[in-house]
């Protein structure tokens, strides 16, 4: 069975989508203390490995303009 870390280094996640990396990600990081980061045990290693993997994996995100978007549409009330 393969470890994190073993998944990590193998690319594991570069298949799953950006919101599933950039969420799993964001879920992982914040089960970590950044005390923890000092002096990391082996699962904080494997959780920081991963959370690395799946970010290099993600794509850049891009801000979207919403008047550009959405042009001249107003709201009537």
């Amino acid at each position: 069975m393969k470890t994190r870390l073993d998944k990590a280094m193998n690319n594991e996640w570069s298949d799953d989508s950006n919101y599933d990396n950039i969420n799993k990600s964001i879920e992982l990081a914040k089960n970590i203390n950044i005390i923890d980061i000092i002096d990391p045990t082996s699962k904080t290693r494997h959780d920081l490995a991963e959370i690395v993997s799946r970010l290099k994996n993600a794509e850049n995100l891009e801000i979207i303009d919403i008047q550009d978007f959405t042009g001249n549409i107003h709201s009537y009330s």
